[in-house]
């Protein structure tokens, strides 16, 4: 009876295991979705790292696995957020901290990108922005940069290069949005405005739920044999 209960609870461990590993804030996958939310209130001049989050978010960006790298998809949303212009606002710069390799724009796409940094200095990262998040590369957007309702697809390629990179723990993406009005278009501001990405609800892989399926069928398997012995 006991050497059963003990099969139970290892087939029980396995199963937590795996459910933990599917609800961890930031698993290994080949594909992350962030929204930006959470910006640094540029009308509150005399506390430069207050901040405040939104209900909606005012851009998405999706960063995936493929051959050599990794390629990025950041669309600014169409949103309420202020802008000093019938123009509305524009998605100047993206901020990243990870392995870096050659940047290219992809044909066919808005805003081309040119990239800065992407190296270390000392062994450290070396671009500091809002709020002290330190990073080692970033994004710049030809033109204004990307228009509300715009896409700009580009790949990050190198050897090793891949999404996880990206998206530990450590690492939070950062945008700026330029051309914003109302009380964040302040004399310090310049009318530019930054964000902080979080990654979005992660879906399991199907190797996760495959994993937290077998652990299960053992604990309902070992459960039937532990009433079948007693």
């Amino acid at each position: 009876m006991i050497q059963n209960l003990r099969k139970v609870a290892v087939a029980t461990g396995l199963a937590a295991m795996a459910f933990a590993s599917a609800h961890a804030a930031v698993t290994p996958q080949s594909s992350y979705t962030y929204d930006f939310k959470t910006f640094y209130d540029t009308s509150t001049a005399f506390n430069p790292f207050d901040t405040k989050t939104l209900s909606y978010s005012v851009a998405s960006m999706t960063i995936k696995d493929i051959s050599g790298g990794v390629e990025i998809s950041l669309t600014q949303n169409s949103s309420l957020f202020p802008a000093k212009t019938t123009a509305g606002t524009y998605l100047d710069g993206l901020w990243l901290n990870g392995d870096w390799g050659t940047v290219a724009t992809k044909p066919g796409v808005v805003g081309n990108v040119s990239a800065s940094g992407g190296g270390t200095f000392l062994g450290l990262p070396t671009i500091f922005r809002d709020g002290g998040y330190v990073y080692n590369g970033s994004i710049g957007f030809a033109g204004n940069g990307i228009a509300e309702g715009k896409t700009s697809v580009f790949t990050i390629k190198a050897s090793g290069v891949s999404a996880y990179d990206f998206a530990k723990s450590s690492n939070v993406p950062m945008i700026e949005l330029t051309n914003v009005g109302g009380a964040y278009n302040t004399f310090l501001s310049g009318g530019k405005v930054s964000f902080v990405g979080t990654i979005a609800a992660q879906i399991p892989e199907p190797s996760t739920y495959a994993l937290m399926g077998l652990g299960l069928a053992g604990v309902a398997f070992v459960s039937r044999r532990a009433r079948r012995a007693a």
